[in-house]
């Protein structure tokens, strides 16, 4: 019953975020937080009160947290609004924990208050069909068949090589494991294993021997079910490529346009850094899923977030002040910069974010659920 209680939170919340986000594209924070509170107030009385467990009673906290830092990253990165890091946060403090009635359950938001994970993945993963057919849609009217062979065939190595990474980083670790007759915990696992990815892409052709070598080893090892598993890796790494892909396509095609500084308005969302430099202003217009795969192919993490001096204006989700516009008008009059500015046209987000709540909460961990069929499980 207290569950249930629960889930009637999570609903009214989900449901008044994202009409408000449709009707206005903005979360009204009394749409989220008395209802985060509830959640907090009831995992301490139940941790302090009911079943003693000082984890229990201050996982809706800890809930909170974890789900506005993932927020927060992806604030940060221009990817959400303000809004959607607090929604996701009300969720998380709601559901710290997976839910009883879900059937499939990710270690880590079965062990651990790490469920706000399973929310946001839920929250991407739930949207991409209606992305894909609306991509391909836009494909076949505007026949860019250039574009589809993009999206298929661009760069699709790295998926081969992020394979090999993580073939490399699980070897090391069952190597480890079996010279010091010692299991590693689940999440120094996770945390080693991201490591190991990152030092492996660091040294990228290095990394890529290394990785051929861990699937020859293992295959001896543990015998042919290591290239099934390999196989199936590899093929989920393709579909988040092919993911990223169509939304850099939809990003570029439809969610982006090119605006006179006169018909830009107050809140409009840049889709390009503008900054200073000696004397001079330069525009990056690189998007949040570039930034990604160069992340991934440099393997530096550096180039997720990029570091301007002396910034006139950049694609932050809040959008543009009036004093921002006023300062770009000013640049333009000056002829110091070209009259033509990047304008993201805005997406509610908190739609999504309450049908991964929904799946995260009846069903379960999508993203869990497509690794263990991945993994031949």
């Amino acid at each position: 019953m207290q569950e249930l209680f629960l889930i009637i939170l999570g609903v009214i919340m989900g449901v008044l975020t994202s009409y408000t986000d449709i009707k206005t594209g903005f979360i009204d924070d009394l749409h989220v937080f008395p209802f985060a509170a509830l959640g907090i107030v009831y995992y301490l009385y139940e941790g302090l009160f009911v079943q003693p467990n000082l984890l229990l009673a201050f996982s809706g906290i800890i809930g909170f947290g974890v789900g506005l830092l993932l927020g927060l990253l992806l604030y940060f990165l221009g990817g959400w609004a303000s809004g959607d890091v607090v929604i996701l946060a009300g969720f998380s403090a709601l559901f710290p924990y997976a839910s009883g009635y879900a059937r499939v359950v990710a270690p880590y938001s079965a062990r651990y208050p790490l469920h706000a994970i399973t929310l946001m993945l839920n929250s991407i993963i739930a949207i991409f069909p209606m992305v894909f057919i609306y991509a391909f849609g836009i494909i076949i009217l505007r026949r860019k068949t250039s574009e589809l062979r993009k999206i298929l065939l661009n760069r699709a190595n790295l998926s081969v090589e992020v394979a090999l990474w993580i073939m490399g980083a699980m070897a090391f670790i069952l190597i480890l494991e079996d010279f010091s007759a010692v299991a590693i915990n689940i999440v120094l696992r996770y945390v080693l294993t991201l490591i190991l990815i990152f030092i492996l892409g660091k040294i990228r052709k290095v990394g890529d021997i290394i990785g051929v070598a861990a699937v020859v080893y293992m295959t001896y090892s543990y015998g042919t079910d290591i290239i099934v598993a390999f196989i199936r890796l590899l093929a989920l790494l393709y579909f988040f490529k092919v993911f990223l892909s169509i939304v850099s396509f939809i990003r570029k095609e439809v969610l982006i346009e090119e605006k006179p500084i006169e018909e830009i308005e107050e809140w409009d969302i840049l889709g390009e850094w503008l900054y200073e430099r000696d004397g001079e202003i330069f525009r990056d217009r690189k998007s949040f899923f570039d930034r990604v795969k160069e992340a991934v192919s440099d393997g530096n993490l550096a180039f997720l977030m990029p570091k301007y001096e002396n910034v006139i204006a950049s694609p932050t989700a809040e959008g543009l002040t009036k004093d921002q516009i006023e300062r770009l008008k000013r640049l333009v009059e000056e002829g110091k910069l070209e009259n033509r500015f990047l304008i993201k046209k805005s997406m509610p987000f908190a739609p999504a974010l309450f049908l991964g709540f929904l799946i995260s909460v009846f069903y379960g961990d999508l993203f869990w659920w497509i690794s263990l069929k991945m993994s031949g499980l």
